[in-house]
Parts: C-alpha cells; sequence; structure tokens
C-alpha cells in the first residue's frame, strides 16, 4: 500500500507548487486561523504563566509582560474585542474558503468563480465545521490540558470519559473525512453528505486508515519544521524578557516586530501544509469514489 500513496504525494506537491491560487485561498483563513490561536493560547496558558510567576519561575516573566501591556495601554477591552471580531470573520470565511478551494481544485475554473459558487455552500460548510469542532482533536487536547494539568484534577469518572470520548473522536474523524468533498462537489446536504462519507470510508476502511496514518507522518514532519521556524525566535522574545532586555524601548519594538512575522511566516507556511492536504484528501477521494470496494 505504501507505493500508492507516492503519486497522490507527488501529485499534491505539483498542484500546490505549480498553482499559487491554491495557497493563496489557504492563507486568509490560516492566517486568521493562527491569529485566533495565538489569543487562545494567552488566555488559556495564562495561568499556568501566573502559576510559574508565583513559582519563581522565568516562565512567569512571559506572561507577567503581556498583562503588563495589555493593562498598561488599557487594551483589554480591545483585546477582547479583537477576539470576537477575528472569531466571527473566521467562523464566516473560513466555510466560504474551504468550498471555494475544493471547488477550484475539482472544476479548474477561475478562482473568483471558484469564491462566487462557493457562497452557496456555505450553510452546509458551517455546519460541518459546528460538527467537526464537537470531535477536533485540538478541542480535545485543549481541554484535556486544562482538567488535568492545569486544574490537576484526578478524577477517575472524568479520565474514563475522556477515554471513551478519544475512541468516539478517533472513529468519527476517520468516517467524516470526506463528508466536506460531497457537499461541494456533489452538492449534497450536511445529513447526506455525512452519510456518504460514513459509507465510503466504511466500506474503504483499509485504505481511509493508511492514507491517515501517511498524514499523520507528513504533518508530523511539516510541523517540525515549522516549530524550528518559529522556535529560535520565540527563544530570543524569551530571553529579552528574563533579562530585562525588554525594558529598552528598541527591544520592546524587535518583539512586537518579530512576533508579528511570526503570525504572519506560520500563517503562510501553514497555508502551504493546508493547501497540500486539501488536494492530498481530494485524490483520495475521487481515487475511492471511482472504487471504494477494497
Amino acid at each position: 500500500m505504501e507505493h500508492t500513496h507516492k503519486p497522490i504525494i507527488h501529485n499534491s506537491i505539483n498542484q500546490m507548487v505549480s498553482d499559487p491560487n491554491i495557497v493563496r485561498l489557504t492563507f486568509l483563513t490560516t492566517f486568521f486561523h493562527s491569529m485566533i490561536v495565538i489569543l487562545l493560547i494567552i488566555l488559556n496558558l495564562n495561568k499556568l504563566f501566573v502559576q510559574n510567576l508565583q513559582a519563581g519561575s522565568d516562565l512567569g516573566k512571559i506572561s507577567q509582560f503581556i498583562v503588563q501591556q495589555i493593562n498598561s495601554h488599557h487594551l483589554v477591552t480591545i483585546f477582547i474585542v479583537l477576539t470576537i471580531i477575528l472569531f466571527l470573520l473566521y467562523s464566516i470565511i473560513y466555510p466560504i474558503w474551504q468550498a471555494a478551494l475544493i471547488h477550484y481544485l475539482h472544476h479548474k475554473k477561475w478562482l473568483r468563480h471558484s469564491l462566487r459558487s462557493s457562497l452557496k455552500y456555505f450553510y452546509p460548510m458551517f455546519e460541518f465545521g459546528f460538527f467537526s469542532s464537537l470531535f477536533s482533536v485540538v478541542t480535545y487536547f485543549w481541554i484535556a490540558f486544562k482538567v488535568f494539568f492545569l486544574n490537576h484534577s484526578t478524577n477517575w469518572l472524568l479520565f474514563l470519559i475522556f477515554v471513551v470520548w478519544f475512541f468516539i473522536m478517533t472513529y468519527v474523524n476517520r468516517l467524516k473525512v470526506y463528508t466536506r468533498y460531497f457537499i461541494v462537489i456533489d452538492n449534497l446536504p450536511l445529513y447526506e453528505s455525512l452519510k456518504n462519507s460514513f459509507v465510503l470510508a466504511s466500506s474503504s476502511l483499509k485504505s481511509t486508515s493508511q492514507y491517515m496514518r501517511m498524514q499523520g507522518r507528513l504533518l508530523a514532519n511539516f510541523s517540525i519544521n515549522l516549530l524550528l521556524l518559529v522556535g529560535i525566535p520565540l527563544l530570543v522574545v524569551h530571553l529579552a524578557i528574563v533579562f530585562n532586555g525588554i525594558s529598552f524601548w528598541y527591544v520592546r519594538l524587535f518583539v512586537y516586530i518579530v512576533v508579528f512575522i511570526l503570525a504572519f511566516a506560520g500563517a503562510y507556511m501553514s497555508s502551504f501544509i493546508r493547501a497540500f492536504f486539501a488536494y492530498y484528501w481530494y485524490e483520495v477521494f475521487m481515487k475511492l469514489k471511482a472504487s471504494p470496494k477494497e
């Protein structure tokens, strides 16, 4: 089975490199996503940073600096409003751009045509986004992190619920992987698309599982490279805060610039990853739909 991945991976890379429109479609949503993730990380890790600050750890100084900057510039209200605006924009734009990307990959027409056509898929794609959030790996690990790491929960019943949730999440994510392609390519409502995706994935469960494992390995490689890209500048920012270099205005300006560049660069790199996997799963979908039986 390993050799069957190679043509799909090769085609996905060629399509992404040869057609910049795919990356353009993914960039805007990825940028919003990156900004929201940064804000959510600040909000969710604030408690951890405060705990480290109280314990005398240097890690807490990051939170201290962020809180001081927000308070000194009276940005609390702006911070909250910005988070809400970004979330609303992302909720509206993401389903449209996802539909436009699949439409563009399938019909190979003008980018503007795909964007206009994607509006009619907004509602089922929005519904699917909400449904997917219930089984999101990111959501699962964030909640588990907050419950067991930040709040130090030792409730065995709660632990059992998370174990069951993990297996349900894994199984559902495997079966729903083709849903958005049925929505856009076959113009089906959410329920019919979910049902068809479950049927297609079930009839090709071995192949789908192998493609998902390949995606996991590729995503791990991409993530390591992305972490290396982001990690070194973050270390510089951390050292600037720890050694009080942040008290100088030019160091603070440097930190602000680095954070913005990280958000932009992270979104740009992530847009390539999203574009790659959009075409990857499109190729898998068309291949299995043509011959779903194993």
